[in-house]
């Protein structure tokens, strides 16, 4: 069995996953397919795999966390996925031609978590890969806003990841996030906090890059969270969709077309 890995901010961990135990902690698995525009990205090594969750909002571009990205890797993008291993009928597989993260990206901090993949073709939309369009309104998302989300990231169980699941979860304002994670990190308006469930509803470690949907608009991108995954009240960060992340997606779609 391969190791996880986990990458520390402080206390802080990427949602990010090497091996296969991974998946949403305390949510239920999703209708197969109900969610067309999830993408499972995969990256293996001689010695090591790691998985990631997207979000195609292009035929040929995924949207992910800046973090999902690991040297040297084979990188694969699998759409129209249920199971984590990809093996249905009707899942379609791309190699990853161009993988861009934002400029301002930084590692260290995690600041400006965001990164596009430019698959090498396009996909084949249909009823099982569709695109999650990105927001047109900016606004910010009120606190106690009840969102959605979803992945592959481990379970409370910690067992083999089989299929998709979702969870919903509720937005947390950033004074109370800030005093949650004190000089850890900084929460900024760039940011969205989603507080842990009183059941434990939360991502967790291979659930990165995967959206965040409020009300229906795609509203955040799964950044980091603590070590250990579904404590109660804990809280959890996402990249927000602000308007300046939006037209860098633009911008760059439109420089690598």
């Amino acid at each position: 069995m391969k190791h996880f890995l986990i990458l520390l901010l402080s206390s802080a961990s990427l949602l990010v996953s090497e091996g296969k135990k991974v998946k949403i902690i305390n949510g239920n698995e999703a209708i197969p397919h109900s969610r067309p525009y999830m993408a499972l990205i995969y990256f293996e090594t001689e010695t090591e795999e790691m998985i990631c969750g997207g979000s195609l909002i292009r035929p040929n571009w995924v949207l992910t966390a800046g973090h999902c990205h690991k040297w040297w890797s084979q990188t694969t993008v699998r759409l129209g996925a249920h199971s984590l291993e990809g093996n249905e009928a009707g899942v379609q597989k791309f190699s990853v031609k161009k993988s861009v993260p934002h400029p301002k990206y930084n590692r260290k901090n995690l600041k400006n978590d965001i990164r596009l993949m430019k698959l090498h073709d396009s996909a084949k939309l249909g009823k099982t890969i569709q695109l999650l369009h990105l927001p047109k309104t900016f606004e910010d998302t009120e606190a106690g806003t009840v969102c959605e989300t979803a992945g592959w990231g481990w379970t409370e169980k910690r067992d083999n990841a089989e299929f998709l699941r979702e969870v919903n979860i509720s937005v947390l304002d950033r004074k109370t996030c800030q005093r949650h994670w004190g000089k850890k990190t900084d929460i900024t308006n760039n940011l969205i906090c989603t507080i842990v469930g009183p059941k434990g509803q939360d991502t967790c470690t291979g659930d990165s890059g995967g959206p965040l949907i409020c009300k229906g608009i795609f509203r955040g991108v799964i950044s980091f969270g603590e070590n250990v995954c579904g404590q109660q009240n804990d809280a959890s960060i996402f990249t927000r969709l602000t308007e300046e992340y939006v037209h860098w997606i633009n911008s760059t779609i439109l420089k690598y077309s």
